[in-house]
């Protein structure tokens, strides 16, 4: 991808998803600079994965999502501060193993300072998978470290394609079983 102003490459595309017209996917040259070496090498890319979803925490934005909840009581307010709110994480990923809790806001991965989502995710795929790595949060007030080891998104990746491949093949053994009757399901 172009920026057609500038002529800078920006990204470079993924996958583009042919139902949707226009929509494609794209990894942000950032990220390309950060692999480049060892993709020229043949190296094998390993991504952190921790298992949630973040949300980029600005004191407007913690402002605002404040005033839309102060009549109902039944929510802490988020402190007006910049960082990663945890907006949803995962059963048994590691973030929830290590202790991390939704409406905590990571300030701090290792010792690099997170003012959004986006910096958030940049620095957990580039954390070594299975190494422990610091998140310094914000959680009710208080400054908590917490320790957290990712997994290798890859080779998550890869477990669920073979189970998905292994459902398939029950699914088509089940199938074969029936023999003779199979006539009788396409009708």
């Amino acid at each position: 991808m172009i920026d057609v102003e500038s002529g800078q490459v920006i990204g470079i595309n993924a996958a583009i998803r042919a139902h949707m017209e226009g929509t494609s996917f794209a990894i942000p040259i950032n990220r390309i600079r950060d692999i480049m070496h060892d993709l020229s090498n043949g190296k094998e890319i390993r991504h952190g994965y921790l298992g949630c979803q973040l949300t980029t925490c600005t004191p407007d934005w913690a402002r605002d999502n404040n005033a839309d909840v102060s009549g109902s009581g039944n929510r802490n307010k988020i402190p007006e501060v910049y960082g990663a709110l945890v907006h949803k994480i995962y059963g048994k990923s590691p973030v929830h193993l290590g202790g991390l809790k939704e409406q905590d806001i990571i300030q701090k991965i290792g010792s690099e300072p997170v003012k959004s989502a986006s910096d958030a995710s940049r620095l957990i795929d580039l954390a070594p998978p299975g190494e422990n790595i610091s998140f310094q949060v914000l959680r009710n007030g208080n400054m908590k470290i917490i320790n957290v080891k990712p997994k290798d998104m890859s080779s998550t990746q890869r477990a669920l394609r073979r189970e998905k491949q292994r459902r398939l093949q029950d699914e088509r053994n089940r199938f074969q079983e029936l023999g003779p009757f199979r006539s009788l399901l396409r009708d």
